[in-house]
């Protein structure tokens, strides 16, 4: 498979974790349990950052796989770190407060971030 290819499934399943990760939280609301959180609401400034992280930054790296240049595959290697990293520091929310569903989802986000980066870099050595 292409490396192009790999690089933006990665980044494609990297969105689909995020988008897994939140209706996780929400399907117990199906079975009529509550959902309502015992903490206040984030700020929007927070709620603002996660949809930058977890929608524009991968679509970000995706554009630039597919029309970049030596330069564009720098910053894609750079966006895939930050993701590698950002993903690896939500998996410790495992240890904070265990969540069993989560356990199928976090996991994979950080590995998937991982090999998006070093997959990042090798096309960068092309």
């Amino acid at each position: 498979m292409e490396r192009k290819t790999k690089i933006i499934i990665l980044w494609v399943l990297i969105i689909t974790g995020f988008l897994t990760h939140s209706l996780t939280d929400i399907m117990p609301a199906f079975w009529g349990e509550s959902i309502a959180a015992m903490q206040p609401p984030a700020s929007v400034g927070m709620i603002t950052f996660m949809m930058f992280l977890t929608y524009t930054f991968p679509v970000i790296g995706i554009l630039l796989t597919i029309y970049g240049n030596k330069t564009t595959i720098k910053i894609n290697i750079v966006l895939a770190c930050i993701m590698a990293v950002f993903t690896t520091f939500h998996l410790s929310e495992l240890f904070m407060e265990f969540n069993f569903t989560q356990l199928f989802i976090l996991p994979l986000m950080a590995a998937f971030a991982i090999l998006l980066t070093k997959e990042s870099l090798k096309l960068n050595k092309e």
